[in-house]
């Protein structure tokens, strides 16, 4: 990298840290066309300027309100999402899933971001968890699917379908594998899908717990209420408090 190449990494680190928190800094960078910028950069051939714009970006979009998800959205494109996911690089397939999973946090229209155009971004997804072994993208990936679990019933029914896709060998599925982790932060988000899937006031609950019960997911999270990990441990007792509401058998 030339020094204007490694001028652009600390800009960008820089920017990074000034748009995480400060809403006011997100509006100014946007008014002053930055989002177009990053964009463009996300774009290089260069792996570092790439994942440092998808950095900043992420942290653009970590809180923003509804008008600053939407206009970031529609500079990236969903197709290019999509495509960032499955970057040659994995650190950048990683930040590309952590944008995902801050475009996705918060209200109700903001899980439709994953689901626009066919379902590209979450197809993206899918596929990224099944081929990486890099741990940080499963955690990242997990946390993303847990902000969708949030969503509405058709939300949810598509993170289920997502999870036991593999469900005919559930000791080998990938899901089976992250909460049994040797990674305690992994094992904690992959949790966090349960409770979101599990919540007693939704509609489909009790038929959910039924699905994960008949593919021994529910076995699991029981295995992990004594989690040496307080995280996981807490997590899953919640899980098992609203899993139970519906009845142990």
């Amino acid at each position: 990298m030339d020094v204007l190449g490694e001028n652009l990494v600390a800009a960008l680190g820089a920017i990074s840290n000034i748009v995480v928190d400060f809403t006011p800094q997100k509006s100014t960078f946007m008014q002053c066309g930055g989002i177009k910028e990053l964009v463009q950069l996300t774009k290089s051939m260069d792996s570092s300027l790439r994942l440092n714009a998808v950095w900043a970006l992420r942290n653009m979009v970590f809180l923003a309100d509804k008008m600053c998800k939407e206009g970031i959205f529609m500079e990236l494109t969903v197709s290019f999402v999509a495509s960032l996911i499955c970057d040659p690089e994995p650190s950048v397939q990683e930040q590309a899933l952590a944008l995902v999973r801050n475009f996705v946090d918060g209200c109700m229209n903001c899980v439709e971001y994953a689901f626009a155009e066919d379902g590209i971004i979450l197809d993206a997804v899918r596929r990224q968890l099944q081929k990486s072994s890099k741990i940080e993208i499963g955690i990242q990936g997990m946390y993303l699917l847990s902000n969708i679990a949030c969503g509405n019933e058709s939300h949810k029914e598509a993170v289920m379908q997502l999870l036991l896709s593999q469900a005919e060998n559930v000791s080998r599925s990938l899901f089976s594998q992250f909460l049994h982790s040797n990674d305690s932060h992994l094992r904690t988000s992959a949790v966090w899908v349960i409770v979101n899937l599990t919540f007693p006031a939704s509609p489909g609950a009790f038929g959910r717990i039924a699905k994960l019960r008949n593919v021994g997911i529910v076995s699991q999270i029981k295995r992990m209420a004594n989690d040496p990990c307080m995280d996981v441990k807490l997590r899953a007792r919640q899980a098992l408090g609203q899993i139970i509401t519906f009845g142990d058998s």
